[in-house]
């Protein structure tokens, strides 16, 4: 296997297990509601709270790994998450619960912008789009398995461990799933640290490679090549300071839209690792069927992920950089509003979950772009880049199940998808405001 792509497989699964850890607790929720005695609005809470200092830490961890390469960082990140999984499994009170969860979305906030990077470094541009769905691709497949995974493993350790020390009346042993996981992190951790590399052997990114050459001969794209990606020694100008870095992003006016995009797109979307559950159990499916259910929908997503990235690349040679990553953005999120739409006048059961599938293949199929996209325009601030849209994205995602859950309580659930369509709406028209085709700083690029 060529090197590059190896380095893509490892970092696919260090998004896999990140994705385990973060969406197993919405298949958890009701047993950890009925334990630590939560309400409702408790419940929600703790889901999207993660999402607050995730978003939160975006930037300055993204940038940390634009200043001291992606490996440390994603190493001690995948680490540290790992562990915070485990004390999950500790927690004995809403408030201990909202703190893990706040610790939780810390230690993973810079997974997604420093594995931006890393694939920057060693993929040639026509290749981002394919490689940066190959990495997302593993996060959703890590979501998808999730709740099927967990809800298996939640009775089967029913007996062991923290299950029968704490005595848990809900009958399911979450504690004990918490910790496995976050034990198998660990090995996740120091497996990502073994094998990964900041670049490939040279100090050098990739150019694109002739037809039939050796994987071995890699050099630097020349002078005056339109998509030139440095070496880190190129340029005699100091690293950027994370203040400068962030004042690059600010100015930028497409960097609003970039953020608008995620943050209207990720209140809809976080709907399918929060409160789809809830949803289900308020139309009668049982826990068993609730946690197939989810995976079948997310796993959609995993079809879109890996078709997304092909689409990207192919849009970009078409079209060029300036509509080849918009349109593509653009119309699945139209489609996620149609789904929406579709759901909030319809009744029927297998109707919303067939729209939810659709939408979360739509979904995915959009996110390579908006990967490609920050690389694209990043430069040498892709960490940082990326990192702004997901700040903001989670910040959506973050409101998402507390915003949500009220408007179900007050106005009932056609009104939650009445409301997710019109933020997809939203994400449709940021989307087609992106220009890939004008970098953040020329100097940097």
């Amino acid at each position: 296997m060529p090197q590059r792509y190896f380095i893509v497989v490892i970092t696919a699964i260090a998004a896999l297990w990140m994705y385990i850890d973060r969406v197993c607790i919405s298949i958890l929720a009701d047993p950890i509601q009925a334990d630590l005695g939560l309400t409702d609005e408790q419940k929600a809470d703790a889901l999207g709270v993660f999402f607050l200092t995730y978003a939160l830490f975006q930037i300055p961890v993204g940038s940390l790994a634009d200043r001291f390469g992606p490996r440390i960082v994603l190493s001690i990140s995948i680490a540290a998450w790992s562990i915070v999984t485990a004390c999950t499994g500790l927690v004995w009170t809403f408030g201990a619960l909202v703190a893990v969860r706040l610790l939780l979305g810390v230690t993973e906030a810079g997974a997604y912008p420093a594995a931006a990077g890393l694939v920057k470094r060693w993929a040639h541009p026509e290749e981002r789009g394919r490689f940066s769905s190959a990495v997302a691709l593993g996060g959703r497949v890590g979501g998808a398995f999730a709740p099927a995974l967990t809800g298996w493993l939640a009775v089967g350790l029913v007996g062991f461990g923290l299950a029968s020390w704490a005595g848990a009346p809900s009958g399911v042993n979450w504690r004990g799933v918490f910790v496995l996981y976050g034990a198998l992190g660990l090995v996740v951790a120091l497996m990502f640290w073994v094998f990964v590399r900041d670049e490939p052997p040279g100090g050098v990114v990739l150019s694109p490679t002739p037809a039939g050459a050796e994987e071995q001969d890699w050099h630097a794209l020349p002078p005056g090549t339109a998509d030139i990606v440095e070496a880190r020694t190129a340029s005699g100008r100091p690293p950027r300071t994370f203040i400068q870095r962030l004042g690059v992003i600010v100015t930028n006016p497409s960097m609003w839209f970039f953020g608008g995009l995620q943050f209207c797109n990720n209140v809809s979307w976080a709907f399918l690792i929060t409160l789809l559950p809830t949803y289900l159990k308020d139309a009668g499916v049982e826990l068993d069927d609730r946690k197939l259910l989810q995976t079948g929908v997310l796993l959609a997503g995993c079809a879109g992920m890996i078709v997304g990235g092909f689409v990207t690349d192919l849009m970009r040679q078409k079209l060029g950089p300036r509509w080849g990553r918009s349109i593509p953005i653009a119309v699945m999120m139209t489609m996620c509003a149609s789904m929406c739409g579709i759901i909030s006048l319809s009744t029927e059961l297998w109707v919303a979950v067939g729209a939810l599938a659709v939408m979360a293949l739509c979904q995915d199929l959009g996110i390579p772009s908006v990967w490609a996209y920050a690389q694209d325009v990043g430069g040498k601030n892709v960490g940082a880049a990326l990192g702004w849209g997901n700040m903001l994205g989670n910040l959506g995602a973050a409101l998402s199940p507390a915003l949500l859950i009220r408007v179900k309580i007050a106005y009932g659930w056609e009104a939650v998808f009445a409301l997710c369509a019109c933020m997809y709406v939203l994400a449709a028209f940021c989307g087609l405001m992106l220009d890939a085709s004008k970098p953040l700083d020329a100097d940097d690029v």
